[in-house]
């Protein structure tokens, strides 16, 4: 009779495979590989203005107690290198101190590139098939940009200029931007774009551009909305790196670095005075 080896399965194992032979079946397990890679219990790991909350928390010694002008931030201070084979976890538990007084709460990643730069929403969020190029120099000091005409474009409302644009979005994270758009106008098989602001070096005629989103708000909306009066759970799971585009789900792209966050209310959550955020139990794991 055929021996079988039987795995005894416990809290930490995972990744088990079965290997067959003439012989036997044996159950192979890998222990679970898993860290955490940020430490909400120790207060000097974090650029904050929280206080400490003794008595109201969900573990540990206490919770992040949040609040002031939007945003209030509670930032993780050093820089975490990402490996884009590997699965991370971002979790954190938020309530309001009162439900009476509502707080407002977000979760996110700053992600930076291998010079530590920030990569904000508008380096790599790409209006696709908006590409085209300057037909006269963008002048620095001047508000107005010529290119030639993409239909796509007229269709936007929010925009900002990205030059040097590359095919298969090879520039991504672009930083060369321009202001904010203004006004688009179309002069034959030409665009004029105005914008709120002058440029701040020249361009030739030539250069290849896309238009992007002009927002420069980093991943804050892992977790967005009002919080409870009770603990409430909010994770995000991330691997890879996206191609384009600002994902949930993947890093985006250039991205080398992160560093976690929580912000206490946004520009389209604003709490009444009073209100106060608690923060616990915030991980960032990372797996094979």
């Amino acid at each position: 009779m055929k021996k079988l080896l039987i795995a005894i399965f416990a809290a930490g194992l995972v990744g088990c495979v079965t290997v067959k032979d003439k012989k036997a079946q044996t159950v192979k397990c890998k222990k679970a590989q898993t860290k955490n890679l940020i430490n909400c219990e120790n207060p000097k790991a974090w650029k904050t203005k929280a206080k400490l909350n003794t008595k109201i928390k969900r573990s540990g010694k206490y919770s992040f107690e949040t609040f002031g002008k939007y945003p209030t931030r509670t930032d993780f201070k050093k820089f975490i290198p990402i490996d884009p084979k590997k699965t991370y976890v971002l979790t954190s538990y938020m309530r309001s101190l009162d439900p009476k007084q509502p707080a407002s709460g977000y979760m996110g990643l700053y992600m930076f590139d291998k010079n530590k730069k920030l990569i904000a929403y508008n380096k790599v969020a790409v209006y696709a098939g908006t590409e085209s190029e300057l037909v006269a120099p963008a002048l620095k000091g001047s508000k107005e940009i010529i290119i030639k005409k993409n239909d796509k474009c007229l269709k936007l409302k929010h925009w900002s200029v990205a030059f040097n644009a590359k095919a298969k979005y090879a520039d991504l994270p672009n930083f060369d931007l321009s202001p904010k758009g203004k006004i688009m106008k179309v002069d034959g098989d030409k665009i004029k774009l105005t914008l709120r602001s002058p440029l701040k070096k020249d361009y030739k005629a030539g250069t290849k551009i896309r238009m992007h989103s002009p927002w420069g708000a980093p991943f804050y909306w892992a977790a967005q909305g009002w919080m409870p009066g009770e603990w409430k759970k909010f994770t995000v799971t991330m691997k890879g790196i996206a191609p384009y585009g600002v994902s949930n789900k993947q890093f985006w792209k250039g991205t080398k670095y992160v560093k976690p966050f929580v912000w206490f209310a946004n520009y389209n959550r604003i709490p009444k005075a009073g209100a106060k955020l608690l923060i616990d139990d915030f991980t960032f794991t990372e797996s094979k």
